[in-house]
């Protein structure tokens, strides 16, 4: 069941009261998913955000049409973590392939379309969402940069 105290720890709803999140709540599905289940694949349409509620979720890239792999993860997303930010920008397909890592998991999926009816209505609420997004987001292009360096054996940050 999803509740306020849950979504309250999400990093991306930092900032909202009880209220906006109780209006949140009703565009999320929960949806389970089995270790090594693929939830979206690169390239289609990103109808929702997601929100890890148990387990762990990798993003992976796939170059020039091949499988993602293990060895192509991008970022790894537990606990409160969301993803799928890609459903807020144009042209609203994700940018990265997502899988059920290593045991079952139990997320949240946010309609996009749902959000932006909320965000449209209560302005506060899309810029702090939106803010937080882009804290999120760049927060894991950093790591991606320092892990890029690490695997190059290079210190050229």
């Amino acid at each position: 069941m999803i509740n306020i105290d849950f979504l309250d720890k999400v990093q991306i709803f930092q900032g909202l009261n009880h209220e906006q999140l109780t209006e949140i709540i009703k565009f999320c599905e929960e949806a389970e998913f089995e270790a090594g289940s693929q939830l979206f694949k690169q390239g289609e349409d990103a109808a929702y955000l997601w929100i890890v509620m148990q387990g762990q979720v990798d993003l992976q890239y796939e170059v020039d049409g091949s499988r993602a792999s293990a060895a192509n993860t991008i970022s790894a997303i537990s606990e409160a973590g969301a993803f799928g930010w890609s459903s807020f920008t144009s042209p609203n397909k994700y940018r990265l392939s997502g899988y059920c890592a290593d045991k079952p998991c139990k997320l949240i999926k946010v309609d996009r379309e749902g959000l932006r009816q909320l965000f449209e209505k209560d302005p506060d609420m899309g810029f702090a969402v939106i803010s937080n997004v882009a804290t999120v987001v760049g927060t894991r292009f950093h790591e991606f940069q320092e892990e890029a360096v690490r695997q190059r054996g290079q210190d050229i940050l």
